[in-house]
C-alpha cells in the first residue's frame, strides 16, 4: 500500500495532544500512545505480509536481515543520538539528576520493564523513552510471529489474540500487586494499573488490530461510518459516565485518564481506544475525503506528521525549560495555552532540522542492494510511534 499522508496528519495530531498532556493541560493527550500502537501494527504487519511475497525464493533470513537494517537505521540514530545528548547533559551538568543509575535501561530499550520498579528514579526528560523501548521489542517478536503464521488461519488467530491480551493484562496486573519490590504492591490505583500500561504484551490487541487492517475486506468493513462514529461515540460516552460515577475521574480527562485506574479500565479501556482507532485509521485508507477527516489533508499536519518521530523524541526538553522559566513571567489570560504553542513551534523546529540533518543520512542508507524480486517501496516513516508517560 502507497504511503498514506493523511495517516502523518493524524500522526501529528497525536504527538501535538501528547505534548499538551505532558504540560499538564490536556489529561487526555495520553491516548495518542494507543493510536500509534495500533498504526505501528498496521504498518509493520503490512511491511512484514508483502515481504513474505518479496522473499518468497531468498528466504525468510534475508528479510529479517534487511527489515532489522531497516529499524535499525530509522531508530536508533535518533534514539541513540538523544540519550548521548542527555549524557553529555550530565556529564557537565549532572542534569537529568539519576541518569547515573538508569542509563543501562535506557541503552537496552528496556525502560518501560524499569518503570515497574520502586527504585526508578523517573525524569520528564527520558521517562518518555519506555515506549520506545516497548516499539523495539514488539519489533523483536511479532516479525517473527506474522512470518510463521499461516495465511488461512491467520484472521481466526488475530481474532482469539484480542482477548487474549485482557487477559494479560489481567495478569500483568495480579503479578505487579504482589511483588514487593514493584510499584503496584501496596501502591495507589494508578501504581497498581501500571503494569498493564507499560508491559509489551498487554498492548497485543493494539499491534492485532492494526494488523488486521491488512486485510481489505476487515478494513473496508471497519471504514463503514456505523463502525468509525459508533466506537467514536462508544469511547466519549464511556468516559462520561466514568466522569460521573468516579470522583477521582476529572471532566478534562474526558474520563481518560492515564493508567486507566479504576472500573477495571485497564482492562476493557484500551481495547476500546485501540478499536476506535483501527476504525479511524481504516477510515483514512478507504475514504479519504470524508468531510470528518478533512483537517488530514492540511499539507502542515502532514508535514508534521512525518517528523512526528523526532517531534516525540525532544519535545519533553522544551516542555522541561518551559516549567523551569514560566514563573519568572507573570500571569496573563490564555499564558499556558500560549506557552504550549511555543513549545509545540520549538519542538517542530528542533525535529525539523534533525530530520534533515542527522535522520535523513542513515534513511538515504535503507535502500536494499541485495537483488530479490523487486521490493515495494517504503515510505520514509513508517512506523514510529510516539507515546507519553
Amino acid at each position: 500500500m502507497k504511503h498514506n499522508p493523511q495517516l502523518d496528519a493524524l500522526r501529528a495530531l497525536a504527538a501535538l495532544a501528547i505534548i499538551a498532556f505532558h504540560y499538564l493541560l490536556f489529561p487526555a493527550g495520553w491516548i495518542g500512545v494507543q493510536f500509534f500502537f495500533v498504526l505501528s501494527g498496521f504498518l509493520i504487519s503490512g511491511i512484514i505480509l508483502k515481504g513474505k511475497k518479496q522473499y518468497a525464493h531468498t528466504g525468510m533470513t534475508a528479510f529479517f536481515k534487511d527489515f532489522y537494517k531497516r529499524r535499525v537505521l530509522r531508530l536508533f540514530p535518533l534514539y541513540y543520538g538523544y540519550v548521548l545528548i542527555l549524557g553529555i547533559s550530565y556529564l557537565f551538568l549532572k542534569k537529568p539528576e539519576a541518569l547515573n543509575i538508569e542509563w543501562p535501561w535506557l541503552l537496552t530499550y528496556t525502560l518501560n520493564f524499569r518503570w515497574l520498579f520502586n527504585g526508578y528514579t523517573f525524569h520528564m526528560v527520558y521517562g518518555h523513552l519506555w515506549s520506545l523501548s516497548l516499539e523495539w521489542q514488539f519489533y523483536l517478536v511479532w516479525p517473527l510471529f506474522l512470518w510463521l503464521l499461516p495465511k488461512k488461519s491467520a484472521t481466526m488467530v488475530f481474532c482469539w489474540l484480542i482477548p487474549l491480551a485482557m487477559v494479560i493484562r489481567i495478569l500483568a496486573y495480579v503479578i505487579c500487586n504482589h511483588i514487593q519490590y514493584l510499584v503496584g504492591f501496596n501502591g495507589n490505583a494508578k501504581a497498581e494499573a501500571l503494569a498493564p500500561y507499560v508491559l509489551p504484551f498487554s498492548h497485543l490487541d493494539a499491534f492485532v488490530l492494526g494488523a488486521l487492517l491488512c486485510n481489505e475486506k476487515v478494513r473496508k468493513v471497519l471504514s463503514k461510518p456505523l463502525w468509525v462514529y459508533s466506537s467514536m461515540a462508544l469511547t466519549v460516552t464511556a468516559g462520561l459516565l466514568l466522569v460521573i460515577t468516579i470522583p477521582a475521574y476529572s471532566l478534562a480527562s474526558l474520563g481518560w485518564p492515564s493508567n486507566l485506574p479504576s472500573a477495571y479500565q485497564w482492562i476493557w479501556g484500551y481495547s476500546l481506544l485501540n478499536f476506535t482507532s483501527a476504525t479511524i485509521i481504516a477510515a483514512i485508507i478507504e475514504r479519504k475525503n470524508a468531510s470528518l477527516f478533512s483537517f488530514t489533508r492540511l499539507r502542515l499536519l502532514q508535514y508534521l506528521g512525518k517528523i512526528s518521530y523526532g517531534i516525540y523524541v525532544y519535545h519533553p526538553l522544551l516542555v522541561f525549560a518551559m516549567f523551569a522559566i514560566r514563573d519568572k513571567v507573570s500571569p496573563f489570560p490564555g499564558k499556558s495555552l500560549l506557552e504550549l504553542l511555543l513549545i509545540m513551534i520549538l519542538t517542530s523546529i528542533v525535529a525539523h532540522f534533525s530530520y534533515h540533518l542527522w535522520e535523513k543520512h542513515f534513511i538515504k542508507k535503507k535502500k536494499i542492494k541485495t537483488a530479490i524480486t523487486k521490493p515495494l517501496p517504503e515510505p520514509e516513516v513508517e512506523s514510529e510511534i510516539l507515546y507519553t508517560n
